[in-house]
């Protein structure tokens, strides 16, 4: 393809416009040693390391800090593969006595992100029409709650209400999918970031939307507005050591 480096790391300057519509696809490296792409990449155990090669040096994982020149060279990369060990980071915001819970969140196979396309499709609405926490037998049955009872989840920085579905999570912990929002269904708080911190990943820069220490309480019904007001607060008196950020709203009264 014309505008492809031959030194390139994606390695894709051979093909024509024929043989790019001719078939399925075509594997990398296609170039004119191997004209009609490649099974496997880097078989020759050279990898694009050089200094010369990269766009960038890479950072450091804790801080993000991004490698200077002169040490990268000095590690002397040589074409070799770099395999970074990660130091264990614990989570920024533990379980206790006013949060005891440790909730997660995550996918359902029904849905994909904010349900923009699959929300419509009637059969996968039908299969998980609407958020549910999940929570093992024993935490429920210590809360008095069964399935399609409501509970209100509480984090440091949001509220939300949502149905009861008895799974197979740990106990202590708590399962919320992230796929529900508001566009279709602006009645109540469901959004699983309301609760998620704010907190991101030092390197990558993207935000950890996937855990939060929560309360929960059983509630007759769903507190019938979502949020309204938001601010964000330099501190939290409840946070302790983890500097969590907070983040305040207004409710309306919970009707039950």
């Amino acid at each position: 393809m014309e505008g492809v480096h031959p030194r390139a790391p994606l390695r894709l300057h051979g093909p024509s416009y024929a043989l790019l519509t001719g078939g399925s696809g075509i594997q990398w490296p296609c170039n004119e040693e191997a004209p009609q792409g490649s099974r496997r990449i880097y078989t020759d155990l050279v990898f694009p390391t050089e200094e010369g090669d990269c766009e960038s040096f890479g950072h450091d994982l804790l801080t993000g800090a991004p490698i200077e020149p002169v040490k990268y060279k000095a590690q002397r990369p040589d074409g070799r593969a770099w395999l970074k060990a990660a130091e264990y980071v614990p989570p920024a915001e533990q379980p206790n006595e006013h949060y005891p819970f440790f909730l997660t969140t995550g996918r359902l196979v029904f849905h994909f992100h904010t349900r923009t396309k699959t929300g419509r499709a009637p059969e996968l609405n039908a299969a998980a029409p609407d958020e549910q926490v999940e929570i093992c037998s024993e935490d429920a049955a210590r809360l008095g709650v069964a399935d399609a009872d409501w509970l209100r989840i509480t984090s440091r920085r949001g509220v939300l209400d949502v149905q009861v579905r008895i799974g197979k999570v740990a106990q202590g912990e708590l399962f919320l999918p992230f796929h529900f929002g508001y566009w279709d269904s602006p009645g109540h708080a469901r959004a699983a970031n309301e609760l998620t911190l704010f907190e991101w990943d030092p390197v990558s820069k993207q935000p950890h939307y996937k855990y939060a220490a929560v309360a929960v309480e059983k509630i007759a019904r769903p507190q019938d507005r979502q949020p309204q007001q938001v601010h964000v607060d330099a501190t939290d008196p409840d946070a302790g050591d983890s500097g969590t950020a907070h983040r305040s709203r207004s409710f309306a009264p919970a009707k039950e």
